[in-house]
């Protein structure tokens, strides 16, 4: 339970600790005779009257209405404005004074330190001369950057210009396909004629008429003439283009005057014409079989195998680095050969040239994986005993066990 608050003998309640500040205590009022008086008559407030309010014990006498002080506060911030105003004339009188200083000291200063730039025509130190060369050698640098973009992109831009074709260098397209089942009617081969010389009306897409001519119903053949250009009969004359494989070829019909086709009963077989010039030459070395082609190559005019109505067959070499080398004998006439080879999930070049020297031709591949193959028509011109040499080999290969390049067939007209 609370302990009891002690009271004072007049049934006053006493202060505990020190007096608050704005409260005053006051004893008992004293008793004051009660006079009777009459209705009307003014009533004698006493102290009341004097101060307008009753004293109490134990209050303090600040305002209590909160508007009362908001009111008190206001009037204090007034006096404080006054005095913002005096600091901000006393700043600006500061600032004057420092400029005034600044003014009075540089007058002062100047006749003995003298100005702060030499005049124009004050003579060059060295520091100015060196600063002056840096900046031309910086100009010439410049000048010499821009002039070699310029170079650059220009050169970038330029298409360039194909080198003008004689008249045996003519584009070779692949000829047409020969009749179904790759022989001619009459059962004779596409390149053969009848007996009394005339070519029969359903020749074949590289027979001929007498005349030198094609037939009425033959497709215009547009193989380059297997005679010397007229234009400059002897000159040596080496060009390649990558011509786009067809799903089917004959070799009868392109190689008119040879053909060779490698593997199909062993990595060492190989099948030639059997009326062919003898024109294309191989080493031979170290080879494997392979059948996955992506041409099918006919022939009615072979041997060992007379006719073959579609093989894939091909012989190949793993490993970077390895290659076949073949030949091809010059006559003095322009020849057309066209080489059908591939490659294993490996990049790949071919380098051609003319034995008797003269400027190389050279087509790369680029590494990919997968089994690509390709038709290259080679144009070449070399004098009786010079040879066209080419050259088909591995650069690099993927790392499969058998990545490497392949070879099919070569034809010669």
């Amino acid at each position: 339970m609370p302990e009891p608050r002690p009271s004072l003998p007049d049934g006053r309640v006493p202060l505990v600790g020190p007096a608050p500040i704005g409260l005053h205590l006051s004893g008992p009022s004293p008793a004051r005779p009660v006079t009777a008086h009459k209705p009307g008559d003014p009533v004698d407030l006493g102290p009341l009257q004097e101060t307008g309010a009753e004293a109490r014990p134990g209050r303090h006498s600040a305002r209590e209405s909160l508007r009362a002080r908001l009111a008190d506060l206001t009037g204090g911030l007034t006096g404080l404005t006054g005095l913002t105003g005096l600091t901000g004339g006393l700043g600006v009188r500061l600032r004057s004074a420092t400029r005034a200083a600044k003014t009075r000291l540089s007058r002062i200063l100047a006749p003995i330190a003298g100005p702060l730039r030499p005049p124009p025509d004050a003579p060059a130190t060295r520091v100015a001369t060196a600063r002056a060369r840096r900046r031309r050698r910086r100009a010439v640098l410049t000048a010499i950057t821009l002039t070699g973009l310029v170079a650059a992109l220009a050169y970038a831009v330029r298409s360039p210009t194909q080198p003008p074709l004689t008249g045996g260098t003519a584009p070779v397209a692949a000829p047409s396909e020969q009749a179904p089942g790759g022989q001619a009617p009459n059962n004779q081969a596409p390149n053969e004629q009848s007996p009394n010389n005339q070519a029969p009306n359903n020749q074949g897409p590289n027979e001929q008429a007498p005349s030198g001519q094609p037939s009425s119903d033959q497709a215009p053949s547009d193989q380059s003439p297997a005679t010397g250009d007229p234009v400059a009969p002897g000159v040596p004359l080496l060009d390649v283009d990558l011509a786009p494989l067809p799903g089917a070829l004959s070799l009868t019909a392109l190689g008119t005057r040879d053909w060779r086709h490698w593997g199909g009963a062993g990595a060492d077989s190989f099948h030639r014409k059997a009326s062919g010039t003898g024109e294309i030459q191989d080493p031979g070395g170290e080879r494997l079989e392979h059948n996955a082609g992506a041409c099918d190559l006919r022939w009615t005019d072979g041997t060992p195998t007379a006719r073959q109505d579609g093989t894939r067959a091909g012989v190949f070499q793993r490993g970077a680095g390895k290659s076949f080398t073949l030949g091809v004998a010059g006559s003095g006439d322009l020849r057309t050969v066209r080489l059908f080879v591939g490659t294993f999930s490996a990049g790949a070049r071919l380098d051609l040239s003319l034995s008797s020297g003269g400027d190389p031709a050279v087509r790369g591949v680029a590494l990919a994986a997968g089994d690509r193959f390709y038709q290259y028509v080679i144009r070449f011109r070399a004098a009786p005993g010079e040879r066209l040499l080419i050259r088909w080999h591995a650069l690099t290969v993927t790392g499969g066990q058998n990545d490497g390049v392949a070879l099919q067939a070569i034809t010669v007209s």
